[in-house]
């Protein structure tokens, strides 16, 4: 039981990446309540450069009451636990700890140790904390809000669910009882007016390959939901089979795949594109994935990502 090792310490901070998305607000709100339930001085933490500024994510933290803290230093703690990343990946500003601990769901691209939980094969971090709740006994749904941030993670990291590939993902999607208004509503905040600006530059400049009726779109730094929106679209296209739209992230780049020919399936299409240098997968018509960047220079070096 991975939970059990840190039952040796008395303060905990559980520490989000930089700019925290759904996932990492989810995932780290699980393992605050579990620690929080067992009497431990815990603190839920983010820093870098930026604070939450997304109206979707301010609603999260403000109606689900997430007890969470901006900091450019640690507070005082016996160990660190990296939520949705991994300490030195690249997107966490790595503040000094004592020890440290990580649970993720990106392809491994740190040393990694027993205090450490990376399952990739998962679509969110907030499955992989469920699952580690789940092996202890510890039951989510006693609250109604943690379980609501849970869900919304899995929601905002798996295309509004459409990419939803591992058992455990839908296992945790159909358990979870959760607050449906507070989800509308941070569903209905989820897009900003300067992503609908993205969306349409992507949709405008794309590359097409007649022969095989490909489309490669490229967006912005954006909201993962958002690749979604996009590549829903894109397939509805008459004259195109199966698109990939992806975007830069600060450890890799996230893809959504879509296809709308049964001979080409997107999960297939996400795994051989992932294959050695992330992860990806889904189902025949709509799946997602993300390839790293340190083992894509590996694999491929000199090569651009297109």
């Amino acid at each position: 039981m991975f939970l059990e090792q840190f039952s040796i310490y008395d303060s905990i901070c559980i520490q989000c990446h930089d700019s925290p998305d759904a996932d990492a607000l989810g995932a780290g709100y699980g393992l605050y309540a579990y620690f929080h339930s067992l009497g431990k001085d815990v603190h839920l933490i983010y820093a870098g450069e930026h604070r939450i500024t997304k109206p979707s994510l301010l609603l999260m933290v403000e109606e689900l009451e997430i007890p969470l803290e901006y900091m450019t230093e640690l507070p005082e703690h016996d160990i660190l636990i990296t939520v949705d990343c991994q300490y030195q990946g690249g997107n966490i500003t790595p503040l000094p700890a004592h020890a440290v601990g990580m649970i993720d769901h990106h392809p491994v691209c740190v040393e990694v140790d027993a205090l450490c939980c990376i399952l990739p094969e998962y679509g969110s971090c907030c499955t992989v904390i469920w699952s580690l709740l789940r092996e202890m006994e510890y039951d989510v749904n006693e609250n109604i809000k943690v379980a609501t941030a849970l869900y919304y993670g899995l929601y905002s990291d798996t295309g509004q669910l459409s990419e939803i590939y591992h058992t455990a993902d839908r296992q945790m999607r159909d358990s979870l009882q959760i607050d449906r208004d507070k989800l509308e509503q941070m569903i209905h905040a989820n897009l900003l007016r300067e992503e609908l600006q993205i969306a349409g530059e992507a949709l405008t400049d794309y590359f097409y390959e007649e022969e095989q009726h490909f489309a490669l779109l490229h967006t912005k730094p954006c909201d993962p939901n958002l690749l979604g929106v996009i590549s829903d679209l894109v397939s509805q296209v008459a004259t195109i089979d199966y698109c990939v739209v992806y975007n830069e992230t600060p450890i890799g780049y996230k893809m959504s795949v879509r296809s709308a020919n049964r001979n080409i399936d997107a999960s297939h299409l996400a795994e051989y594109i992932s294959h050695g240098i992330g992860a990806g997968g889904g189902h025949a018509n709509k799946a997602g994935g993300m390839v790293m960047k340190k083992m894509l220079a590996r694999q491929y070096p000199g090569q651009e990502i297109e």
